[in-house]
């Protein structure tokens, strides 16, 4: 595992602490998950802990590109 690999899973696991405790997210047919659930995985770096790092890495994308053309239309 790369160090960039590592600061990911590191940032998507800081990112889930702040979620409340009581809070499950539904991924597909995979089933639902509670945040220590989340964490788990993402540790792991299994087939859903990939998918949890994939879908925070594209909001952050996201996040940053709508802040650009917000920035550049301004």
């Amino acid at each position: 595992m790369t160090d960039i690999e590592k600061n990911l899973i590191e940032l998507v696991i800081s990112r889930l602490q702040t979620m409340p405790e009581n809070l499950e997210i539904s991924i597909g047919s995979e089933g639902t998950f509670k945040k220590k659930d989340l964490i788990k995985h993402v540790k792991k770096s299994d087939p859903i802990g990939k998918k949890i790092i994939k879908v925070e890495l594209d909001y952050l994308r996201s996040l940053k590109n709508i802040t650009q053309s917000v920035l550049n239309n301004a």
